[in-house]
């Protein structure tokens, strides 16, 4: 790992435009989608703000709100001699609804594992399995894609979860997930450079109030819970996402166990 001597600098890249073609979600039943910048953007103006807080400098170079070319962004990272590149981005596989999940972290194919560059990768990695609870699908090697040869530091890509899985398109749209991906990848800078993570003041949970602010999967069994007039109040329902998830796998346990008897 590395020490920190000096001001690092960190570029960050947004990954995608606003309209950069095919970079979306499928269409949820409303017919809405997630566009892919979306979540980038967010959690990218997070990442800063997490690595401000933790003393380091940011260059954004990506702050256009159409899609600002690669080389645009390699050379904005080079000429101010960043020390690391993190770009940000949701993961696809095709282009319906499937079970892909998971995240992972990918990096140069030329890069070798006994490098700093890879070392800049693990923690990265380490720091969203952990942070996320997601899958791990690893720290993953490419020869073609342009920000991770075409920089001259660290450079990492970082996907933090499938727009084509209805689950985590669910999570990518929320902003706890999105700062959780923040945070995240914020604490694996700071044990690359062996400096002090810094917590938020505070940290806000997204919290569900009413049906249509809960993600799709879970809507069937909250429905089925107002039915039986399980909230005192069906307008307040103050769920977080970790409470819907805790009672969604507890659903699926009583289900199991009446299928055997």
């Amino acid at each position: 790992m590395a020490m920190a001597t000096k001001n690092i600098l960190v570029a960050l890249d947004d990954g995608h435009g606003t309209e950069t073609a095919g970079k979306r979600s499928p269409a949820f039943s409303d017919g809405s989608v997630l566009k892919e910048n979306e979540f980038n953007s967010k959690t990218a103006d997070y990442l800063k703000e997490a690595l401000e807080r933790c003393g380091f400098d940011v260059l954004m170079v990506a702050p256009e709100e159409t899609d600002t070319d690669l080389p645009t962004r390699a050379q904005r990272a080079n000429a101010a001699k960043a020390d690391i590149y993190i770009s940000i981005h949701a993961n696809a596989y095709g282009t319906n609804w499937n079970t892909a999940n998971g995240v992972e972290t990918l990096i140069y194919d030329k890069i070798k594992n006994q490098s700093q560059t890879y070392h800049f990768a693990e923690c990265i990695h380490e720091a969203m399995i952990s942070g996320t609870g997601r899958k791990d699908r690893g720290i993953k090697r490419s020869p073609d894609l342009y920000v991770l040869k075409a920089t001259t530091m660290h450079a990492v890509i970082v996907e933090c979860g499938f727009m084509t899985n209805r689950e985590e398109c669910e999570l990518l749209k929320s902003d706890n997930y999105r700062r959780k991906c923040a945070e995240s990848i914020c604490k694996g800078v700071c044990a690359f450079y062996k400096m002090q993570y810094k917590q938020p003041e505070k940290m806000q949970e997204e919290r569900y109030n009413i049906m249509r602010e809960i993600p799709s999967w879970g809507q069937p069994l909250i429905s089925e819970m107002v039915m039986y007039k399980c909230f005192g109040n069906e307008d307040r329902m103050d769920l977080s996402w970790d409470m819907l998830r805790t009672m969604e796998l507890m659903d699926r346990l009583w289900k199991a166990r009446e299928a055997r008897k």
